[in-house]
């Protein structure tokens, strides 16, 4: 027997104990474990300070009573067959559910031994208990999370040796078999023996031995040989020791995930064999194109890969705002679609019909632009051709259409002057009347036929005999026309003619002609199926054959390889075959495989039945002609461009400031850009580089310009950008996107180029009025900058200069005043009307200048949204409402979010922030927007508005009435208030349009639900006039001005007081300061 400290109450009392034990491991045991102590019938007799904490109870509420005071009613049958062990003695641990003194439960594991007398009779039992709710939990946890996983996942176990040690049912599903037929088996057997990266890599095996994960997809064949592919992860299991016991391997089944795979790859590449297929990095810069893309352009692969897009593109069109936003709408990531005129590599113009299309990245970015293209040039060719046909034979030709029996049902003005006859002479009669068909057999059987074809769907042509009204014969080239339904059946015969009479007559003469033309043209016979049949010297010279080398050959040998056979060359064949005539510039390939261009006459010649028999071309040798024509072009683009960076140079610029200038009341801003730091560069890494950066910097210029201006490269590093009708304060702000652009860091192979520039700006007319001394004026401006500050920007104008001075000491005192916390906010209250109760406070912010004073927000603001200081300004102003408001009752807070805020992605973040660093509850804030917001970007808009919605905020139209003020708006977008803009409300003594106007805007609001807040109340009249439109909020000077909080926080207390007899407008506090 030892005596021993009681860890409850400190007395001394006998424990029968080993010979080992001692009061030190008792005192550890009293400090590291909750204990209880309990007599023989289950009464507490005592316990420590980490049990009472435990159970959430004081020692003398639980001395003495029974021990179930902490078991739930549920457990109690349980505790009541321990009892028995406890009078008896003895040890034992178990876990169980226990119950706090307020009622929780918790998880306890018990460790309980009696301590027993000198005659071997319990005396007590000591409970030694801990706490063991959250590893509980977490057991719970895990055996759903694997219980899940089972239920959705494919499962298999795996021995070290990677036999079969078990599996769930949604493996044996997807392969097949039972359990009992794979239990012992190697994991072989699930290999596919056609494909060795069906089974388990070496390499990945070795790993997970290694006590590593692997993740990858397998293949798996199962019991009927069908493959099932999984995106499968096997998981080693080790034992107590470490080592390696089992190998888990789950997955899901992506079978069907890789069959659409395989799809779209056999579609891409059936596209690559049909489409010219090109892609482009994000920057507009090659990567690959496909063979049918550099055959339609006449490119090398290596020609064009790394350069940009604009090779394909007329200069003309590069350097306007409508190109740099077909790349700006590329880069995010929206597709383009349409037909789009490209140039090619001999400067010939090629149509596509194209689909540009961003490819993303695994996080939605886009990373690579793929364009897939029809060449549709012959098309687009053939479309303008016709259309102008069609017009021409409107205008020209002799049009009359028949019903299917050959009923006239109409004529134009030009059938019936060639055939003599009145309108109310033809239509109803039959074409008899006109045809002349004699009276034998024959020819009767073949003008019934002639119908019978027509009837069919049947088209007629050729040169007909036709007899006019006053019996003369008349000689037409015609074209009869089936015309068909929506069922595609013929309803009616529209006939087009050519009164060839006179060339019937002359036809004798035109033979010499053809003669003549012989000695001075080319001149080939074609049979109708495309055979050469003769062909004279001057042919055969243009292209170096003699006629035994082409006669009997195919027409197709003399065209370059992609014009030969295929559909249009069908087409054109049949074309000619069908008696219509061709004329076109077209490039043939001459014997020595140099392009020879031909303008060539395809005419058909008809029997005297009228049908085609051969093919005559008349040709004239152009090919100088059009080398010329290519040569003037590139001449003429090069004159006009510099050529490092694609821009206008001298000449061009000087030309579009001569013509802007001309205009009149003309102005203009000239910027004179000169790069700092450009000949180092130069000097150091050489001339290639040097021309990438200011290529560089020519891209970055065009982004920033509209399509009315320009920007040119004078030399070296100067560049000027011509802006028409571009003010002082506009040019400012370009100056600064410059600034802002060329501060973009370029690099080179790892090293920062430090590129800046320096800008000098001269206005016409006020500086002067003449392309040369507006550009006198800008160099002596830069030269000013250049002198100032590097990287600057200096007006040619004094005054714009010293204006220019005051704009950037007013941003650097703003900068200063939003670091050093001299901006603060004031509150002006809003009252319900009637009861003249303060229904929130809108925070307006303030500026305490150390030096000046108090600053005008008309004098900052302004600047501030110009030049984005508004964005962490307008932040600042935000959590100091939010915080200051946060330690009122019920008030609520309106803050102006202006259009720059809006614009920033972060808005919604920062919004929330500021709500959860104050602690106030999101329906406490309103945002006041204008409706100018809404123009800007309306589905933008309309994301941004809806995400604060959700999070509970109000929403108010301010200064509604001011701007365009669309009653869509109020519908489309989540508004909670419009606010009446003061102008309105000076305005009610208007009893006309004033009044008018408020009381519209407040019954608009009442319609939609949307309550209506009237600002700049200032008089008692407009007041009443506000109550009696039942207008239910108001603000203003009359009620109150902008205060403190402190003075916010004694009218808010005066206003909970009773009122003593009728309520009054509250009394105007003491402006703060």
């Amino acid at each position: 027997m030892v005596a021993a400290n009681d860890f409850a109450t400190g007395s001394v009392i006998p424990i029968q104990v080993s010979p080992y034990d001692v009061p030190s491991e008792l005192q550890a045991l009293n400090r590291g474990f909750a204990t209880l102590a309990i007599d023989p019938d289950g009464r507490v007799l005592r316990a420590n300070n980490r049990f009472l904490s435990m159970f959430g109870c004081e020692l003398e509420e639980i001395v003495g009573r029974d021990v179930t005071l902490f078991v739930p009613p549920e457990e109690q049958e349980n505790w009541a067959r321990l009892r028995t062990r406890i009078k008896t003695g003895g040890n034992w641990s178990a876990a169980a559910r226990r119950r706090r003194r307020d009622g929780s439960e918790l998880w306890v594991r018990s460790h309980v031994t009696a301590v027993t007398g000198q005659d071997g009779a319990p005396i007590e039992t000591i409970a030694i208990l801990t706490d063991v709710t959250a590893e509980i939990a977490r057991d719970a946890e895990t055996r759903g999370r694997l219980a899940a996983l089972d239920l959705s996942h494919a499962v298999l176990h795996l021995s070290p040796e990677r036999l079969v040690i078990g599996a769930n049912d949604v493996f044996l599903g997807l392969t097949g078999y039972r359990l009992d037929e794979i239990m012992g088996r190697h994991a072989d057997l699930f290999a596919d023996p056609a494909a060795p990266t069906g089974r388990a890599a070496p390499d990945a095996w070795i790993e997970v031995l290694g006590g590593r994960p692997h993740a990858g997809e397998c293949c798996l064949v199962g019991r009927d040989g069908e493959r099932v592919w999984l995106q499968t992860t096997f998981t080693p299991v080790l034992d107590p020791c470490g080592r390696l016991a089992k190998v888990v391997q789950t997955g899901f089944d992506v079978t069907e995930h890789k069959r659409r795979q395989s799809e779209c790859a056999w579609q891409i590449a059936a596209i690559d064999k049909t489409h010219a297929v090109i892609t482009f990095d994000m920057t507009g810069a090659i990567v690959q194109a496909n063979q049918n893309f550099l055959d339609a352009f006449g490119y090398e692969m290596g020609e064009i890969e790394g350069r940009h897009h604009r090779i394909f593109v007329d200069p003309a069109f590069v350097h306007g705002a409508e190109y740099a936003a077909f790349w700006r709408h590329l880069r995010a990531g929206r597709h383009h679609a349409g037909q789009y005129k490209r140039i090619g590599r001999c400067g010939r113009p090629i149509w596509l019909h194209a689909t540009y299309s961003p490819i993303f990245d695994m996080d939605g970015h886009p990373v690579r632009v793929v364009k897939y293209a029809t060449i549709v040039t012959e098309e687009r060719m053939r479309q303008a051709e016709i259309e102008g046909q069609v017009a021409a034979i409107h205008k020209s030709q002799c049009v009359i259409s028949f019903a299917l029996d050959g009923t006239i049902l109409d004529a134009n003005d030009n059938f019936l002057r060639v055939t003599g006859y009145r309108y109310a002479e033809l239509v109803g009669r039959n074409h008899r009347m006109i045809a002349a068909v004699g009276d034998e057999a024959d020819e009767a059987e073949a003008y019934a036929l002639f119908w019978q074809g027509l009837a069919q769907g049947h088209h007629q042509s050729g040169e007909f005999r036709r007899v006019g009204k006053d019996g003369r014969e008349i000689w037409l080239q015609a074209v009869y026309s089936p015309i068909l339904d929506l069922e595609g059946r013929p309803f009616k015969v529209v006939k087009y003619a050519l009164d060839i009479t006179a060339a019937k007559l002359r036809h004798a003469e035109h033979q010499g002609q053809i003669q003549a033309i012989g000695r001075s043209q080319g001149v080939m016979t074609l049979a109708l199926d495309g055979t050469i049949l003769d062909a004279n010297e001057n042919f055969l010279s243009a292209l170096g054959y003699e006629l035994e080398e082409i006669r009997g050959r195919h027409h197709g040998m003399l065209m370059e390889a992609g014009a030969r056979g295929g559909p249009d060359a069908e087409a054109h064949w049949a074309a000619l075959r069908a008696g219509r005539f061709h004329t076109g510039l077209h490039c043939h390939q001459g014997k020595d495989g140099r392009r020879v261009w031909l303008q060539a006459n395809y005419s058909p010649i008809l029997d005297l039945a009228g049908k085609p028999f051969k093919i005559v071309a008349l040709v004239t040798d152009v090919t100088q002609n059009v080398m010329l024509a290519e040569a003037y072009e590139d001449a003429k683009r090069q004159a006009q461009h510099d050529p490092a960076t694609a821009l206008p140079n001298r000449a061009r610029l000087a030309a579009f400031m001569a013509s802007a200038l001309a205009q009149p009341g003309s102005s203009m801003a000239v910027l004179y850009l000169d790069l700092d730091h450009f000949k180092p560069i130069n000097d150091t890494y050489g001339h290639v580089v040097g021309d990438r950066v200011l290529g560089e910097v020519a891209d970055r210029v065009r982004r920033l310009l509209r399509n009315d201006q320009i920007a040119a490269r004078l030399g070296a590093d100067e560049f000027v950008i011509a802006a028409p009708g571009l003010d002082a304060e506009g040019a400012e702000q370009l100056c600064r996107r410059l600034a802002s652009e060329l501060a973009v860091p370029m690099h080179h192979g790892g090293t920062e180029l430090p590129v800046r520039g320096s800008i000098g700006v001269a206005l016409a007319p006020v500086d002067a009025t003449t392309v040369d001394e507006l550009l006198r004026c800008a160099d002596t401006a830069l030269a000013r900058a250049k002198r100032d500050e590097r990287g600057g920007y200096s007006f040619y104008a004094a005054d714009q200069n010293e204006r220019l001075a005051a704009h950037r000491r007013l941003l650097d005192e703003m900068r200063r005043g939003i670091r050093n916390g001299e901006f603060f906010v004031e509150f002006q209250p809003r009252f319900e009307t009637s009861s003249r109760r303060i229904r929130g406070v809108e925070a307006l912010v303030r500026w305490a200048h150390p030096e000046r004073g108090r600053v005008s927000p008309a004098e900052f603001i302004p600047q501030a949204e110009r030049s984005g200081l508004i964005i962490p300004l307008g932040e600042a102003v935000l959590r100091d409402a939010c915080r200051t408001i946060a330690g009122f009752d019920a008030i609520s807070v309106s803050v102006n979010v202006s259009p720059v805020q809006f614009r920033d992605p972060r808005l919604v973040e920062i919004i929330a922030s500021a709500l959860d660093e104050a602690g106030l509850p999101a329906h406490r804030l309103e945002l006041e927007i204008t409706e100018g917001i809404l123009i800007e970007d309306a589905e933008r808009a309309r994301q941004t508005l809806g995400r604060l919605k959700e999070m509970g905020l109000r929403l108010a139209m301010d200064d509604f009435g001011t701007g365009y003020s669309s009653m869509s708006y109020l519908c489309d977008f989540p508004f909670d208030v419009i606010k009446i803009d003061r102008k309105f409300v000076s305005g009610l003594h208007d009893p006309g349009r004033g009044r008018a106007v408020v009381q519209a805007i407040i019954g608009l609001g009442q319609s939609l639900g949307i309550g209506v807040t009237a600002e700049g109340v200032e008089t008692n009249d407009q007041l009443a006039m506000l109550m009696q439109l039942q207008c239910r909020e108001v603000q203003g000077f009359l009620l109150a001005r902008p205060m403190s909080p402190e003075a916010l926080r004694l009218l808010e207390s005066d206003a909970k007081a009773p009122p003593a007899e009728a309520p009054a407008p509250p009394r105007r506090p003491r402006r703060a300061g």
